[in-house]
């Protein structure tokens, strides 16, 4: 893997966010800021179109900073223009604030509707009107076997919405689909894995695949991030990754930290990351000698890069979470091979 843009590299080094930059002579990438974390933006790409319009990408996390950045940045793609009515065309990767978390503002100034992966679609409307089912949290935790003492410290994050999403979608992705963007003919590739509806999407003609979290330069992304699902996330993600090797010869441009060339060995990077936990996982079942481990039993024997005492709060949940996945993945489908 190799970055191709030393712009954005550099801005890392300096703790910045990179400047608005052009990719291609109609795509241009803008950071947009994040609150805390060690990711402190995501990207927003902005697509100038045959006929004038620009069509955004994940407009990132709802601020009034990244308002004005957005603004500015567009009266640069297409000169003349003021404020954001050239937007013709908005689409998500996925679901999460810090990609589409700006999308309902941008909607309702510019007119341009929202189009996400249908099931991204479904996952906001549940998440519109959910509320917090305490006996149900509470259930859950003890079915994993966390210690009653600490079942309070983690029950406020189970199934609880994060604020910021977008509630409103205007049409449906599907695999396959090609976006109305003039002059661009850019393919929805179905990605799910972080979240169940997450989408990469393809520029055969620039050579270009937009990889949103599903594959990222820096950190490998979590996965099951967008409400619980019928299948293991883990499952998806190892699947849907190896649709990614035929672009192998693409510019990524990810949604977060820098674009790069070399995709086929990050991708392979972050699956083999992934099942190195379900390897781990099947290792601890393997040598229990008697009853099956809990949840909370397996987390506490994993590796974790914050060591299992530095984990608390939405972490701690977070992580046993990654731990049933990572055990019901082994379950259905036995150790990974190495």
């Amino acid at each position: 893997m190799n970055s191709t843009s030393m712009q954005q590299v550099d801005a890392i080094g300096r703790g910045e966010l990179p400047s608005l930059e052009q990719v291609r002579d109609d795509v241009w990438a803008l950071a947009q800021a994040m609150p805390g974390g060690h990711l402190a933006y995501s990207f927003t790409y902005l697509l100038r179109e045959r006929d004038g319009g620009v069509h955004v990408v994940d407009p990132g996390w709802d601020s009034d900073v990244n308002w004005n950045r957005l603004v500015a940045a567009l009266a640069v793609v297409a000169p003349g223009t003021t404020g954001a009515d050239v937007v013709t065309g908005i689409t998500g990767t996925h679901l999460h604030p810090d990609h589409v978390g700006m999308a309902a503002r941008l909607r309702r100034e510019s007119g341009a509707e929202l189009g996400m992966h249908a099931v991204e679609r479904r996952a906001l409307e549940k998440h519109s009107h959910r509320l917090l089912d305490l006996d149900e949290a509470l259930g859950r935790l003890e079915a994993w076997g966390v210690p009653e003492q600490r079942r309070h410290e983690l029950v406020q994050y189970v199934d609880r919405s994060p604020e910021g999403l977008v509630l409103a979608v205007d049409h449906e992705l599907s695999d396959g689909d090609v976006l109305p963007v003039p002059g661009f003919g850019i393919t929805v590739v179905s990605t799910p894995g972080h979240t169940a509806g997450h989408i990469c999407l393809r520029d055969d003609d620039r050579r270009l695949i937009l990889t949103g979290d599903h594959v990222l330069p820096t950190v490998f992304p979590g996965l099951g991030l967008g409400g619980v699902t019928s299948s293991n996330p883990l499952a998806d993600y190892v699947a849907s990754i190896d649709l990614l090797h035929p672009f192998d010869g693409y510019e990524v441009l990810p949604g977060h930290g820098y674009r790069f060339s070399g995709l086929a060995d990050r991708a392979a990077e972050c699956a083999d990351h992934q099942l190195k936990r379900a390897r781990e996982v099947a290792v601890i079942l393997g040598d229990a000698v008697s009853e099956q481990p809990t949840v909370w039993e397996l987390a506490s024997r994993m590796t974790w890069t914050a060591g299992w005492d530095g984990l608390h709060g939405f972490q701690l949940l977070s992580a046993l979470s990654q731990t049933e996945m990572h055990r019901d993945f082994v379950h259905t489908n036995g150790a990974p091979a190495r």
